[in-house]
């Protein structure tokens, strides 16, 4: 089999192993810059097991992971996709996705992977191995600021078409109501149905630049809500039908949504006083100011949320859902992204080197 149509080579035996990890070989992963991976066995203490660079803002960039089948799936990419995974810890495979944009997405469902890329392509796989693109979502056409945008990376000065100005999309997936929500940069959300690999494509108001971000969508108590700039906060049960898809000139741009498994929290910029402010909710409609030292952007893992905030070596615990927040300690100053938690099929992984 050409490599280039296969992922992960590791994952072939992860099938044999999985069902009989117990909850006692669950850990913690966490992905950043330059290909990093943390693993941890209580979520406070890490230990490096890969990367590949010094950290910075390229191909080697890993921007989300994912448990499956005791295994471990880590995807991102720059200029197009890259995969690594891992059933032990120690060995870990690299792959891509053929014809796919860097990776931003990975949700579990169904008993499979999905993968939804930088495009808003859907892709799928049952075994680890091979993938399979079951969804195209049709996206809004270009607006100025990504013309702008893809002209000043154009390397020969020439007029960028449609398709080359259409760089940034999906920035991040949350899944719920037997639904996989994709939102991103300019404002399209993109609602993919496991089901029938259906997409319905929304453009959200006023969403016109490049808003960084990856945390814009989050699932709780039966509803996604969708952020962005210029105040959005927008809610949906379904994909299709929207609650306040709307600017909102007194809450300023929002950087990040997540549900700390009670209720929805949210950062912004504060549009008066040019400051950053959290807010509460338990629908995603009535929303409160608080005065919790919530990090810009936050990951709940396991019922525990985490910061993925800047600096990404800044790592933090969050404690009654948000409230307080436990500094932990990271003095290799690596980078901390995206979490995942589950089994490793192959074993626990190596105990790091005593100092």
């Amino acid at each position: 089999m050409n490599i280039g149509t296969r992922l992960i080579m590791a994952s072939i035996l992860a099938l044999l192993f999985s069902a009989s990890a117990s909850a006692d070989d669950n850990f913690w992963l966490a992905v950043g810059h330059g290909g990093q991976r943390m693993l941890s066995a209580d979520g406070k203490t890490w230990t490096q097991v890969g990367s590949w660079s010094k950290p910075g803002h390229n191909q080697d960039d890993l921007n989300v992971a994912a448990n499956f089948k005791g295994t471990f799936y880590v995807g991102g990419g720059y200029f197009s996709c890259r995969l690594t995974a891992t059933r032990d810890g120690k060995t870990w495979n690299d792959g891509v996705i053929p014809g796919s944009s860097p990776v931003f997405g990975l949700e579990v469902m169904v008993g499979a992977l999905f993968a939804m890329d930088l495009r808003g392509k859907v892709f799928k796989t049952v075994d680890g191995e091979k993938w399979h693109l079951v969804a195209t979502a049709k996206m809004p056409p270009p607006t100025e600021a990504m013309r702008k945008f893809a002209q000043e990376r154009s390397k020969d000065g020439k007029p960028v078409s449609d398709t080359q100005a259409q760089g940034h999309w999906i920035r991040g997936t949350a899944q719920g109501n037997s639904l996989i929500l994709g939102s991103g940069d300019y404002g399209p959300v993109v609602a993919f149905d496991p089901k029938t690999n259906e997409t319905i494509v929304t453009k959200m108001a006023g969403q016109e630049t490049k808003n960084p971000g990856p945390k814009r969508v989050a699932f709780g108590n039966g509803v996604f809500v969708v952020v962005g700039e210029k105040g959005l906060i927008a809610r949906t049960k379904d994909g299709k039908t929207w609650e306040n898809n709307r600017t909102r000139d007194d809450i300023g741009d929002v950087q990040c949504v997540e549900f700390n498994g009670k209720e929805f929290l949210l950062t912004h910029t504060d549009a008066k006083a040019k400051t950053s402010r959290v807010m509460k909710s338990a629908d995603g409609l009535k929303w409160e100011t608080i005065d919790w030292p919530v990090p810009r952007h936050v990951r709940l893992l396991h019922g525990v949320l985490y910061s993925s905030s800047y600096p990404p070596t800044k790592l933090a615990r969050g404690q009654d859902g948000g409230k307080t927040w436990e500094p932990l300690a990271n003095p290799d100053g690596w980078h901390f992204k995206a979490y995942a938690y589950g089994p490793l099929a192959g074993g626990a992984p190596p105990k790091p080197a005593s100092k």
